[in-house]
């Protein structure tokens, strides 16, 4: 009698159901304990891994920023060393895994027109010299002189 078996590698506790892309660019990562800075090691549609020193509870909910894409909800699954695997709340499509990271968030002006200040910068006229002066003199004087009397009420 001969028994079919089919060897499984217990060591592979790979549970995605997407294709991985390497990343390893910089992004943030928000949760309950505040904002982190992250580097998102991986991306696929259904989740990705993030590079990080700070600790999250696994079971957070956690928001990370796609760039080029915006945020996106996810869950902290698991930890692995040096940082975590987190699935997304909701699954991003092919083209934001392909696209996310890839492209250049900074949009550049492409106006040639000089830029002008929205209100003009309000002219300021100094005081005369003689003026300033009789200022500084004449706080200074009250400021010793209530420090004087605060003295004489204490003693």
């Amino acid at each position: 009698m001969l028994l079919h078996a089919v060897m499984v590698n217990e060591d592979n506790d790979d549970r995605r159901g997407a294709e991985r892309q390497a990343i390893n660019q910089p992004s943030t990562l928000r949760g309950d304990r505040g904002a982190h800075d992250v580097y998102v090691a991986d991306l696929s549609e259904t989740g990705f891994s993030v590079t990080t020193d700070s600790r999250l509870a696994i079971g957070s909910t956690v928001t990370i920023g796609l760039a080029g894409h915006g945020r996106a909800m996810a869950r902290v699954v698991r930890q692995v060393p040096g940082g975590y695997g987190c699935e997304f709340a909701e699954p991003v499509s092919r083209s934001v895994v392909a696209s996310a990271f890839r492209n250049d968030t900074v949009i550049q002006l492409t106006s040639s027109a000089p830029l002008e200040a929205p209100f003009a910068e309000p002219e300021i006229q100094k005081l005369p010299g003689a003026v300033r002066l009789g200022v500084i003199v004449g706080s200074s004087a009250l400021l010793w002189a209530l420090i004087a009397r605060v003295a004489v009420a204490l003693f």
